[in-house]
């Protein structure tokens, strides 16, 4: 699956436009799990400690995070860890995936427009960019999940990006304009897929009135 950085990549441009230029080992941009302050153990299986953070307010201590960053040097007498600066970061939405019982369950998921633009396995975590459709001005409280979808072939996992969004107060229903708003999404799926083995996944999501989707082989 492709990888999904291109609104980090040109952010970090912007922040490092304007910096001294030093000698970097490399540039990093992943999905990662914070491990505390400053402290961001990347998909890649490396941990990144972040050197020009000043205050550990400025960022989650904890959780789904999608960084972009410099990577300076390695620390003496570790195998993986590594001294960073964090260039720019975005926090995604995380949370378990839902499987429904009965088709009320199912129907509460909502069928409101919503795409995958781009995505990636990594850290046993489906990662994805995602769009969609907000009316403006509207206080209506979206829900997005990922439903499990129980297929009748082992060797395939079936999910479904499933979007309901909502109702507004009273009053306070918007303008009637609607605009895309992307976002990122990290779903953990470790406890779906099968040990040692590839897995086919289908992704399946609806937006401009129809079904799409894709399959991708896995492997844990």
């Amino acid at each position: 699956m492709k990888r999904i950085f291109l609104y980090l990549i040109c952010a970090a441009l912007c922040l490092t436009s304007c910096k001294t230029t030093k000698d970097i080992l490399y540039r990093g941009s992943m999905f990662g799990t914070m491990q505390g302050a400053w402290n961001f153990l990347g998909d890649d299986g490396r941990t990144y400690r972040f050197t020009n953070i000043e205050s550990s307010d400025f960022m989650p201590k904890e959780g789904r995070l999608v960084a972009m960053f410099d990577v300076y040097e390695k620390v003496n007498g570790s195998d993986n860890s590594y001294l960073a600066e964090i260039l720019d970061y975005s926090v995604p939405l995380s949370k378990d995936p839902v499987t429904c019982s009965t088709k009320e369950e199912e129907a509460a998921l909502g069928d409101d427009p919503i795409r995958m633009d781009d995505g990636n396995w990594s850290g046993e975590y489906l990662n994805m960019l995602c769009t969609v459709m907000l009316e403006e001005e509207s206080n209506a409280v979206h829900e997005i999940n990922l439903q499990i979808v129980p297929g009748a072939t082992p060797d395939t996992l079936h999910v479904v990006l499933r979007h309901n969004a909502g109702e507004a107060t009273a009053g306070e229903e918007g303008t009637g304009q609607f605009i895309q708003f992307p976002f990122y999404a990290s779903f953990p799926l470790a406890d779906k897929i099968a040990e040692g083995k590839t897995t086919t996944l289908e992704i399946k999501w609806f937006w401009d009135s129809q079904w799409s989707g894709i399959c991708t082989p896995i492997t844990k």
